[in-house]
């Protein structure tokens, strides 16, 4: 889709851009700085930079990048009706502010369309509040690093039936719905206690519609009332409304993918016939908890409950597998690192076994290959955007409250000072003697976010890519699919949305058992 300009996707705009102005002028004159703004694209009067904000564009994070470039400056400002927004590019500034000024930084922006869709039960888009910090309190109790591992065999019975599947698959069978499963499965089995093996479970088809609207909500520019909040009660059949009529839709399907599982969980339990989870440990608390506290206590702690296990399962479903679809397409198209990768495996395992957590430090390349691939196609190439709580300066320049900002992980997972030749795929940028160099940037401390706001699933999700990935070689050789024409798919033709999660709309690869002996270890497996 080409991308367009926010005036030129909605000219109803002009009339509310009208409404605003004054208001708008009259906040700004009255909070005028001292220092000037961060340099960035000149806007016109009353639309400010709304002709220069690309939408619809899978690739605005190279843009954003472009325009460091363009105005000498890792820091690019541009003004948005209601939201000054400020463009990091540079990893360093991004530790400055997000990590080492947290305390300021770490709230995130209101979204009519977050509160419109329901989409305002995920914690990660929770304003900075006492609400926030219990639901990440609950989420961190269960998947903080030295928890994970209570959940290896899981994650390793989700991954070698993905295996099993991908042998035994029919041509017509859908691979991408299979990755999909792999990492939904293990999740639903962690959250909620239940075993899937079913690309079309409803767990599974709702985790993806989840995804696919919270990619599509968070799109830059997508919906026009993110910018002017105050006009949410306009009637629907008013030409340009579309949001009322698209939230209408979407909501519904994030309200059953929320509490499903976790009702269907609490009505096993009430039988008796509950396996054992984090939703149905958390249940119990709640329990004890319910002649403890007041009421409005314990319905605090029930929100919480239903949300964070929603979150845990809804929200990892379709980032890791957006990761794992980027790592198939990747080996198909660089066949040397995928041999390089496979050798690796063999000399370790041959054909004794496949492999497991315990082989995590003796695949050093294996470990490569994911980094790279983190930091090759970060899952969210923009991040989730921060909030500033209060007036700030930095290197010069003025950062107003309220402005929001979006730390480009792309762009900073780019960065050839960190990274030379970035736009190569070089697991062994990350090697050194055979072995993991700590001398060269871990993609993990850019791709999952910063200080207060980073993601409390990251260590769940590396163990899975790391297995996958590790499975998946030790037994398939990985290729482009046939056009008509019978000639090899050319992989740089693929897309990815353009939404918050970059995901590809497709999928032509071919996994093929390497050996005999390949195909016996799956066997085995099962």
């Amino acid at each position: 889709m080409d991308s367009k300009s926010l005036l030129e996707q909605n000219p109803i705009l002009l009339f509310f851009l009208a409404l605003s102005f004054v208001y708008a002028v009259d906040r700004w004159v009255k909070r005028r700085p001292t220092l000037p703004l961060p340099p960035g694209p000149k806007g016109l009067p009353i639309v400010g930079n709304l002709f220069d904000a690309p939408v619809a564009d899978p690739e605005i994070h190279k843009t954003f990048r472009q325009w460091s470039e363009k105005y000498g400056s890792d820091i690019v400002f541009f003004a948005l009706p209601s939201q000054p927004t400020l463009i990091i590019n540079k990893a360093k500034i991004a530790f400055d502010l997000l990590e080492k000024r947290s305390h300021i930084y770490s709230d995130r922006p209101t979204s009519m369309m977050t509160e419109l869709t329901g989409l305002d039960f995920n914690f990660a888009l929770m304003s900075y509040s006492p609400r926030w910090r219990l639901h990440r309190r609950i989420f961190h109790q269960y998947f903080n690093a030295n928890m994970i591992s209570r959940y290896d065999s899981e994650q390793i019975n989700s991954v070698r039936a993905f295996i099993r599947r991908t042998l035994n698959a029919k041509p017509s069978d859908d691979l991408m719905s299979s990755v999909s499963l792999a990492f939904g499965a293990s999740i639903l089995k962690v959250v909620y206690g239940v075993d899937i093996d079913d690309t079309h479970h409803e767990y599974i088809t709702l985790a993806h519609d989840h995804g696919q609207i919270a990619s599509e909500v968070h799109e830059l520019g997508r919906f026009w009332i993110d910018y002017f909040p105050f006009f949410k009660n306009v009637p629907a059949w008013i030409p340009g409304v579309q949001f009322k009529r698209y939230a209408q839709e979407k909501r519904p399907i994030m309200e059953v993918s929320i509490r499903k599982p976790y009702d269907d969980m609490k009505n096993a339990a009430a039988s008796g016939k509950a396996e054992p989870s984090v939703a149905h440990s958390l249940l119990v608390k709640l329990q004890a908890l319910h002649d403890e506290v007041p009421l409005d206590e314990y319905l605090k702690h029930e929100e919480a409950t239903i949300n964070t296990t929603g979150v845990a399962y809804a929200g990892g479903t379709d980032t890791s597998s957006s990761s794992a679809l980027s790592f198939l397409i990747a080996m198909a198209k660089y066949p040397h690192i995928q041999k390089k990768a496979q050798a690796e495996l063999d000399d370790l395992l041959g054909v004794s076994r496949l492999p497991d957590f315990s082989d995590y430090d003796s695949l050093p390349y294996i470990c490569a290959v994911a980094m790279e691939i983190m930091r090759f196609k970060p899952v969210t190439p923009l991040g989730v955007p921060h909030k500033l709580m209060e007036d700030d300066e930095y290197n010069g320049y003025f950062i107003p409250k309220g402005t929001i900002i979006i730390p480009n992980f792309w762009a900073t997972l780019h960065d050839p000072e960190d990274y030379p030749d970035p736009e190569a795929f070089k697991p062994e940028r990350f090697l050194k003697d055979g072995q993991l160099d700590p001398t060269v940037r871990d993609p993990m401390t850019l791709a999952f976010g910063y200080g207060r706001r980073i993601c409390p699933g990251r260590f769940f999700s590396n163990k899975a890519m790391f297995l996958f990935i590790a499975s998946t070689l030790q037994v398939f050789n990985i290729e482009p699919a046939k056009d008509a024409n019978g000639n090899p798919v050319d992989l740089d033709s693929v897309k990815y949305n353009a939404g918050l999660i970059a995901t590809p709309e497709s999928l032509p690869c071919i996994l093929t058992p390497r050996s005999e002996g390949a195909r016996c270890l799956v066997l085995q497996s099962a």
